[in-house]
């Protein structure tokens, strides 16, 4: 296998992420197990390539005299799998959410989906970017980071007054604070990505 072949796996591990991120939306909102299991599935899909493009890499990096360009997609294809976890992370969180039978706030849950739709907005220039190299996405995608980043740092405090008032449960907010956190590690692989370019 060559560069161009590795990066093109790579860039369909990351329309995998994407599509994982749709499911995980769709379980949250409507609270159910088998779509949270698809994803998971799909997650699991997403490592499995991650240690079979690694083991290409490296095969590459010894046998090829044209290494440039090889540490770079190395760490892309690391971090679209860190995607990947981050997004089983969340899928735990929501699972434990729906088991528990945790109830959020229709504010927290308004607050948590801008969060999540401005991170897949992320995902999906960064998709795109990586498709056409179209490098005017590269500020953008950056700048939209930044705003998921401020959107987590003000949402975590709207939930913390809230469990101040007693409106959700100390579980509750720990699963709410670790699904906003990782929805901005998402966001924050997808900037990273885009700078190795």
């Amino acid at each position: 296998m060559d560069a161009k072949e590795i990066r093109d796996k790579a860039v369909s591990m990351a329309d995998k992420v994407y599509g994982i991120l749709a499911l995980i939306e769709k379980g949250f909102m409507e609270n159910k197990h088998e779509i949270l299991a698809d994803a998971m599935k799909q997650e699991h899909e997403v490592n499995q390539t991650e240690r079979a493009l690694a083991k290409e890499i490296m095969a590459l990096s010894k046998n090829s005299s044209d290494k440039k360009g090889l540490p770079a997609l190395a760490q892309m294809v690391a971090m679209i799998e860190r995607m990947g976890d981050e997004a089983a992370s969340l899928i735990e969180r929501i699972e434990i959410k729906v088991h528990e039978r945790l109830l959020f706030s229709d504010e927290g849950v308004d607050q948590f989906n801008e969060t999540y739709k401005s991170m897949q907005k992320s995902v999906e220039m960064l998709l795109e970017f990586l498709k056409t190299g179209n490098s005017a996405l590269k500020n953008k995608i950056i700048d939209n980071g930044f705003h998921v980043k401020e959107l987590v740092e003000i949402y975590r405090k709207a939930h913390a007054e809230r469990l101040v008032q007693g409106l959700c449960t100390p579980l509750g907010a720990n699963m709410y604070f670790d699904m906003l956190d990782f929805t901005g590690n998402l966001a924050r692989h997808s900037s990273n990505i885009v700078k190795l370019f």
